[in-house]
């Protein structure tokens, strides 16, 4: 239910900023109390302070805790905003609604993008995460087959591109160039290739369902209130505008990929396991029309995020699969990647751009090589794994779901182990099939739980085990490079990974390749020590029990015990000026001292830290 529809229910009505007041049914007044503060029950009042998209002007971020009270002494505003390295200014705020439909903004937000809508017209995207019942549910988003969803929802934010440019400058809300907001897709498309349509006509959508089609109820304490199905978090969202790498390279059209993330355990399931479902949907959607294509292709188990990187070939696109696998016993994955080849059906036979009787569907993803390609596993050599001071993988110990066979974690974590060493990505023995219940397997049976099989193995090398908890990676803006960075979560690093003979390798048959050999940096490693912050005289974190005396800084992680060392790195995006080439990372750690956000400036030639050890 948007805004709109709440204040016709009650009596209100929103005519241009004027509000006539009715009286709110008691059903909706006791939905309304606050869970954050039960006595918040003045619903009325919530009404009349009602924000539109921009018109919020405080900040969540701040350069140092509160310490005067025009920080503090007013709920609402903004804290200490002297920040050293940066400016910020809000351009939306979650609970912020559109005048022109009544939709609120929700939250949690998470990977986001702009670009040029027209040449007027600068559109900002993000994904607001949501975990069902885990956590709580958002308003339906309608489909134009009539089918609904809750969980994460697609914004997009139109403002005045004219405005838009000097807004740092000036020191106007960002209401005043906002055009106008909707949903980046009103059509989705299920992982068995149909159109969802409302549960009640039948529609049914992956992670709720079986191979055979089957729509499997969740548990009633699971069961959602608010809509037909759940789109779990998208989490890394991520927009990658055609031909991004020169003419034919990379995708031929403007596309927002996106995946379920995390996993949904069975706890979420009244009748079946979880790995018997058809898993989490790798997802992208066709900007131009507002279509949204489950790829099964790209796997079923859930990421963190899927970014593109250079194929350097017309033929082929190569995705970074980042993160999580659906609900494995050892929480253990080797990091992936996914190759595919354009123009190509799941069968490898050509899709005719021109036949009338291919569906609009298949000629979308098969121009964007989204049909025919596998995932791919990062795997060491045999004889490699002691120089990096490691034993190879126990295959027995992670079948049986040990976590102590995380050898990447283990590897990023000795600092006497050399900083650099070379990979191959190889594919299972899985590929997707096609279209249907009659091809459809559960993630199960996919290459998610395959990795560690003996006899999955390349030969002369062993699947590299890390933990499955990796959050975003980072493409080189340099377009004529092959090469990304990737944060490791878990124990908290920054890894640099470059293919090293990728034409030759994608080109080397009419098939996909055998592998993909790549190098791998370790760029910060998890060791206490291996980052300290420049604070800038800010950054002063509040007093608690890791700063008894409130003096300690974000140069370390207070939470973790002041610790020198990235902590649960999350967000990453890299920046390529005239004079550097930068990472910008969020963590994301849970630190009740304040959530540090960072920049580090990498040597392009090396991809090393420009300072070593140091960010600010």
């Amino acid at each position: 239910m948007n805004t709109k529809q709440i204040l016709q229910l009650t009596g209100f009505t929103l005519a241009g900023l004027g509000i006539v007041f009715g009286n709110p049914t008691a059903g909706l007044s006791d939905a309304h109390i606050s869970k954050i503060a039960p006595s918040n029950t003045n619903f009325i009042k919530d009404v009349q302070s009602l924000k539109k998209i921009g018109q919020v002007t405080a900040l969540i971020p701040e350069a140092s805790t509160a310490d005067q009270a025009s920080e503090y002494s007013v709920d609402g505003q903004s804290g200490d905003t002297a920040f050293p390295h940066a400016r910020f200014k809000a351009l939306a705020t979650v609970g912020e609604y559109d005048p022109n439909t009544g939709l609120p903004l929700t939250g949690y937000p998470d990977g986001q993008a702009a670009w040029l809508a027209d040449e007027d017209t600068v559109r900002v995207a993000y994904q607001s995460e949501s975990y069902a019942k885990n956590s709580n549910e958002t308003y339906p988003w309608v489909m134009s087959s009539g089918a609904t969803f809750t969980g994460s929802h697609i914004h997009a934010i139109d403002y005045n591109r004219a405005k838009f440019a000097g807004f740092l400058d000036n020191g106007t809300a960002a209401s005043e160039m906002f055009e106008a907001s909707k949903h980046l897709f009103d059509k989705v498309y299920n992982v068995f290739g149909d159109e969802v349509t409302s549960k009640a006509s039948g529609g049914v959508w992956g992670n709720q369902a079986l191979p055979n089609g089957t729509l499997v109820n969740f548990a009633s304490s699971k069961v959602l209130s608010q809509a037909d199905f759940f789109f779990h978090s998208f989490c890394g969202s991520h927009h990658e505008k055609a031909n991004k790498y020169g003419t034919g390279k990379g995708f031929a059209d403007d596309v927002w990929l996106m995946a379920e993330e995390w996993n949904l355990g069975n706890s979420f399931y009244a009748e079946t396991n979880s790995v018997d479902t058809m898993g989490l949907a790798s997802m992208v959607v066709d900007t131009a029309t507002g279509v949204a294509y489950t790829v099964p292709a790209l796997g079923q188990s859930g990421y963190e995020k899927l970014l593109p990187v250079n194929p350097g070939t017309t033929d082929h696109v190569v995705i970074i699969c980042a993160g999580y696998n659906y609900d494995l016993p050892n929480d253990t994955a080797p990091m992936r990647i996914y190759v595919g080849k354009k123009g190509l059906d799941a069968q490898g036979n050509p899709v005719n751009q021109n036949d009338p009787n291919a569906s609009v569907r298949d000629k979308f993803l098969a121009r964007n090589g989204l049909l025919y390609g596998k995932v791919y596993g990062m795997a060491l050599a045999n004889a490699n794994y002691a120089t990096l001071n490691l034993s190879a993988p126990n295959l027995t110990a992670l079948n049986a779901g040990q976590t102590n066979q995380q050898l990447l974690d283990n590897y990023v974590s000795d600092p006497t182990a050399p900083n650099t060493f070379s990979v191959r990505y190889y594919p299972t023995t899985y590929k997707w099939n096609g279209w249907g219940t009659a091809n459809a397997v559960s993630v199960a049976n996919t290459e998610a739980t395959k990795w560690f099989n003996a006899d999955q193995q390349p030969s002369g090398y062993t699947f590299f085990p890390a933990d499955d908890k990796v959050e975003h990676p980072a493409v080189d803006p340099d377009i004529t490079k092959f090469r990304f960075v990737q944060n490791l979560t878990n124990n908290g690093a920054l890894l640099g990974i470059e293919f090293t003979n990728l034409i030759a390798e994608l080109t080397a048959s009419s098939n996909l390749p055998d592998y993909v050999s790549a190098d791998v940096r370790r760029i910060i490693g998890a060791e206490d020590g291996s980052l300290t912050l420049e604070t800038g005289g800010k950054g002063i974190a509040p007093t608690g029990p890791n700063n008894l005396d409130g003096t300690k800084t974000a140069a370390g992680h207070v939470g973790a015990g002041n610790k020198r060392k990235m902590v649960a790195p999350d967000g990453l995006q890299w920046i390529k000026t005239a004079d550097a080439d930068v990472l910008i990372v969020d963590e994301d750690s849970g630190n009740s001292y304040g959530e540090r956000k960072y920049a580090l400036v990498l040597n392009p030639q090396s991809l090393e830290l420009a300072q070593p050890g140091k960010g600010w």
